[in-house]
């Protein structure tokens, strides 16, 4: 099982994103494929819009495992300061995982998700690029 980096990977990106460091290319959009990782990322994009994310929802979305690593609290905190995030660009798409760019304001960062067996989100990793 890979190892679930989230928490420090968006410490890192929301630090970025209060500082004012960092700039790129402006946000364009970019089509989702119509699968169990695209399913959830557009999940993801749409709910940093709408933080505090109710438990119940995180869970039909989030593993076990994930929420054992990110609690619903840490998550909401952090999703919350990605308000605004876009996909800028798919570099890599397979039905189960998805990589690219996402932008919030003029920062770019590069975006990793995968899901489980069962469709859920058992990995999100966004960094800096």
């Amino acid at each position: 099982m890979r190892s679930l980096r989230l928490l420090p990977a968006v410490i890192a990106l929301a630090c970025l994103a209060l500082t004012g460091c960092g700039g790129g290319e402006p946000a364009k959009k970019v089509a989702i494929p119509d699968s169990p990782a695209g399913k959830q990322l557009t999940w993801y994009l749409d709910a940093v819009n709408r933080t505090p994310i109710v438990d119940k929802e995180l869970a039909e979305h989030l593993s076990a495992t994930f929420l054992k690593e990110v609690p619903a609290e840490e998550f909401n905190s952090l999703a919350k300061t990605l308000a605004g995030l876009q996909l800028t660009e798919l570099s890599d798409v397979k039905p189960t995982a998805l990589t690219g760019r996402v932008a919030v304001l003029d920062q770019v960062y590069k975006a990793e998700i995968s899901v489980d067996e069962s469709g859920k989100i058992d990995y999100l990793l966004i960094t800096p690029s």
